[in-house]
């Protein structure tokens, strides 16, 4: 892992310079949004919904969606090689061994390395700068 931080020349300690603020809020309400199975044999009850993806004209593009992990979720651990930004809409989210509930706003940077899951289900909205590099 530290050799491939090296080649990707992020800092020596980014998880330093990840960030996490409690926002309060109210209920989330999300009407009528269609979810579909999102990398499948990858990620395990993990739903999304697009809201913009500019991968499709450039690999190393950004994108916005809505994910929803249903019971029991988990994602692998991954690499982030740009800024991620997640905000807990419903439900617990757990990153690293972290919960995080509804208000909380995560901001990784670019280095960081996580894994995911919600055991009660959770939405998020997550915003990548740079697309992921699976580790597992």
């Amino acid at each position: 892992m530290d050799a491939l931080k090296a080649v990707e020349r992020f800092s020596d300690n980014p998880e330093a310079d990840d960030k996490v603020l409690r926002l309060v809020m109210g209920e989330v309400d999300l009407p009528n949004i269609e979810f579909e199975e999102m990398e499948p044999g990858l990620r395990n009850n993990v739903l999304i919904h697009v809201l913009f993806n500019n991968k499709k004209e450039d690999p190393t593009g950004s994108d916005a969606a809505l994910i929803k992990y249903l019971p029991g979720a988990f994602v692998p651990l991954h690499l982030h090689r740009g800024y991620e930004m997640v905000l807990v809409l419903q439900g617990e989210y757990i990153e690293n061994g972290e919960v995080h509930s509804p208000g909380s706003l995560i901001i990784r940077a670019p280095g960081t390395t996580h894994s995911m899951r919600s055991n009660s289900g959770c939405v998020i909205l997550a915003m990548r700068d740079i697309p992921v590099k699976q580790l597992t």
